[in-house]
């Protein structure tokens, strides 16, 4: 970069070009663009509405340095490298984060008692120098590249927006407000209902009559969202035959965050997926978030051929150490109107993102985010990477249906979930001490009014298919689910006059319900290998029939109506390969009992463990 040439700027002044020819033209005498690339570019610029700048730079043709010393020479500015020469760290003001994040400028250098300030974009700048705190009307502007500034805002407010990020959701809406002893008594409670098994008391029919309230509610639930998902039609939002007035518009820019932590095997093939991506570079915004100490993460990453619209963010170190934390930092840092969440092993449908983008401009305000199914490459490596593809057809192509059309909270995934971002800012981003964030979020966009739509784009990513790790993911699933239970339901009162009757028995039977029929699994092989056996339950000499049968009808019922559930979701994704495959299901349930009651040990000692899974460890290749 050239020498800093100072150029004073008033705050709410205007700050001119100087009589140099436009930025394409500069670019071009200096030969580092043809006439070919400028008049796609211009193209791609009509279409967008976003500067020259940005469209040379996404799709390649020009390096953001030498963007950056054009732009310069167009304004009369000069250029900073703040790789080179970094910020004074002690000149950002707390409160003036937000507009220094939004605008892209940041605090550089005190000359003689006036601030110079570097900028992405001299536009913004112009406007954001009338909102800073600075101690003079007039600073010093520096054009610098957006990423350096990024990567030094990060550096200077890191500390700040880590804290803000770990309590960005409200109090009265995080499990990190929930006491301790309070969480204890609950769960020890409803451990102790089932503890009671072992004992042929007064206590195991009480919990025989609740896992019976608790299985009936569920089996009944998903027996409506059976039925329900037939209704429940998969259509784009807005009246038929009307004019689409959204296709008039230029669309919006997208930010896709990648929220990373040692999966430094994973950079391949998370570019593979990113650069399949059918929407206009310019447009993309794609955030690789990085945890500050994970370096063989970043090594791999800064080591990728990675093109200028990805960039790396790195989340400063901060407790809890979790998805939702480095979620909520990133935030800040969003350029789109709609944000995105992949996973490192991701494979969204190349037309993903524009199917989003026509749903939520043809959607309603209440509609918040769009979520998409999943399903996974290697479903055929072996037998529980087929009983997750069925789980997870169950969930997507019947049961999510269902509760769409039953107006049900949803629990949002993890991955392949769009939001509109003003939703997310005014819900205060995720909960950063839930390791279950996604459907957490799902429970309060429906408390505030809001609703998600179920796409029908497919993400395709790598199914755990092996038992330990399958046992700690859905262990960090259900204690999830349990912690989230707990939130809600801190308030009851206040739950139902938010989500009314219908909603608060779906929450209640989504979480809770979910949690005792796998809890619950083990009871039911132990009574049915005893009748089995012995004609008797190994309860029938100090319980009642009335309390043991209808307990065990109802586990049974459920275990069918899944199976039905699998039948269909079978047939609705195409893949009868898998149906010989869903008698096998109540075994692979039975796993879920053991991570279950791991679920419920680490809720009680270590409530915001993050189990992390690892990815890569498959040997199939995902296939486009």
């Amino acid at each position: 970069m050239n020498a800093p040439q100072l150029r004073l700027v008033a705050a709410g002044g205007e700050l001119d070009r100087t009589d140099c020819p436009q930025l394409g033209r500069l670019l071009i005498d200096r030969g580092l663009l043809s006439w070919e690339a400028l008049s796609e570019a211009l193209d791609s610029q009509e279409l967008s509405s976003c500067k020259l700048g940005e469209v040379l730079i996404a799709r390649g043709y020009v390096a953001p340095i030498d963007v950056c010393e054009a732009l310069a020479e167009q304004w009369g500015l000069g250029t900073a490298d703040l790789d080179r020469d970094p910020p004074d760290p002690d000149l950002m003001r707390p409160e003036d984060i937000e507009v220094c994040i939004a605008n892209r400028i940041l605090p550089w250098r005190s000359i003689g008692g006036l601030t110079a300030f570097a900028i992405a974009d001299p536009d913004a700048a112009q406007i954001a120098l009338s909102r800073l705190s600075v101690t003079s009307p007039i600073a010093f502007f520096l054009l610098a590249p957006r990423a350096q500034i990024d990567r030094r805002l990060g550096e200077v407010a890191g500390p700040i927006l880590a804290a803000r990020a770990a309590m960005r959701a409200p109090e009265h809406a995080s499990i990190r407000s929930l006491a301790p002893a309070r969480r204890f008594a609950a769960m020890a409670l409803f451990g102790a209902c089932f503890a009671a098994a072992l004992q042929g008391d007064l206590a195991l029919v009480g919990a025989l009559c609740l896992l019976f309230l608790l299985n009936i509610s569920t089996t009944g639930l998903r027996i409506a969202a059976l039925f329900g998902s037939r209704k429940a039609a998969m259509r784009r939002i807005g009246k038929r035959g009307a004019i689409d007035l959204t296709s008039l518009r230029a669309p919006p820019v997208v930010t896709i965050l990648v929220p990373l932590y040692r999966e430094s095997c994973m950079i391949g093939t998370l570019l593979n997926g990113l650069n399949q991506i059918d929407y206009p570079r310019e447009l993309l915004d794609v955030l690789i978030l990085v945890e500050e100490e994970d370096h063989e993460t970043r090594k791999a990453v800064l080591a990728a051929d990675v093109p200028h619209w990805i960039n790396m963010l790195i989340v400063p170190k901060g407790a809890p150490r979790t998805k939702p934390r480095a979620l909520n930092y990133a935030l800040d840092f969003c350029r789109g109107e709609i944000v995105g969440i992949l996973d490192a092993e991701d494979h969204p449908a190349t037309d993903q993102i524009r199917e989003v983008v026509d749903t939520i401009r043809q959607s309603p305000p209440e509609v918040a985010c769009v979520q998409c199914q999943l399903g996974y490459f290697n479903a055929k490596e072996n037998w529980l990477s087929r009983c997750f593809q069925l789980e997870y057809a169950i969930w997507f192509d019947v049961l999510l249906r269902g509760f769409q059309w039953l107006r049900l909270p949803i629990p949002l995934g993890g991955t392949s979930v769009y939001f509109r971002r003003s939703a997310l800012r005014a819900l205060g981003g995720w909960d950063a001490h839930n390791v279950t964030e996604d459907a957490d979020l799902g429970m309060r966009l429906s408390r505030s009014g809001m609703r998600c739509e179920i796409s029908r784009s497919v993400t395709m990513e790598e199914a755990n298919c092996r038992a330990i790790p399958w046992i700690r993911q859905r262990s960090r699933w259900l204690k999830g689910y349990l912690l989230t239970w707990c939130s809600h339901m801190r308030d009851p009162v206040r739950l139902w006059r938010d989500l009314g009757p219908g909603g608060f028995f779906g929450l209640n039977v989504l979480f809770l319900g979910a949690a005792a029929t796998y809890l619950a699994a083990p009871l039911f092989w132990i009574a049915l290998g005893c009748w089995l056996i012995t004609g008797e339950t190994y309860w029938s000499a100090s319980v009642p029939g009335w309390a043991i049968w209808p307990a065990a009808v109802s586990l049974a019922l459920g275990q069918a109506t899944m199976l039905a559930c699998a039948c269909l979701a079978v047939k609705r994704r195409r893949v009868a390969g898998l149906l010989i495959w869903v008698p096998s299901l109540p075994v692979y349930w039975t796993l879920g009992a053991v991570a279950a009651w791991k679920a419920v040990i680490e809720l009680i000692v270590a409530p915001y463990y993050w189990d992390k899974t690892r990815h890569g460890v498959t040997r199939v290749k995902a296939e486009r």
